[in-house]
């Protein structure tokens, strides 16, 4: 007699970290925070392709001390660009506004997905949410 259920059981397993179909990860990033580039995102152990990213602005009003806007990238040698420096203008950085990238970027094992601030910190805490819509290539492909 096959045991079926050990068999599936043992297909699952070695499915591993693959997930099959559209994957999201999720973080947070205050943008009180030193000018500069600050990771969202690592791909690891596979590479990915990117589908989709949303940073959510929190419900309390972006003062914009010395911010003056934000963008979203790759660190490839050759950034590819999520969130452009026009969308990311403070003026857009308002109470629950949601700025959002669709489209195609593979994502390579080792390479990040930033946040760039300009300017400077908000001055004080102004904590986003930012979600990413991807697809693994082969199993493992994940983000952390």
């Amino acid at each position: 007699m096959i045991d079926l259920t050990g068999a599936i059981r043992k297909i699952l397993a070695g499915l591993g970290a693959y997930a099959a179909g559209v994957q999201i990860k999720s973080t947070t990033i205050d943008l009180n925070l030193a000018a500069g580039a600050h990771t969202l995102f690592t791909g690891t152990a596979q590479v990915v392709i990117l589908e989709s990213l949303v940073i959510t602005m929190p419900n309390d009003l972006a003062s914009g001390i010395t911010l003056t806007g934000i963008t979203i990238q790759t660190n490839d040698a050759t950034p590819q660009p999520l969130i452009l420096a026009a969308q990311g203008l403070v003026a857009n950085l308002t109470a629950e506004n949601q700025l959002t990238w669709e489209g195609k970027c593979r994502l390579g094992v080792g390479k990040l997905i930033q946040l760039t601030i300009a300017g400077g910190a908000e001055g004080a805490a102004y904590v986003c949410s930012v979600d990413v819509q991807y697809r693994a290539i082969v199993s493992g492909g994940i983000l952390a």
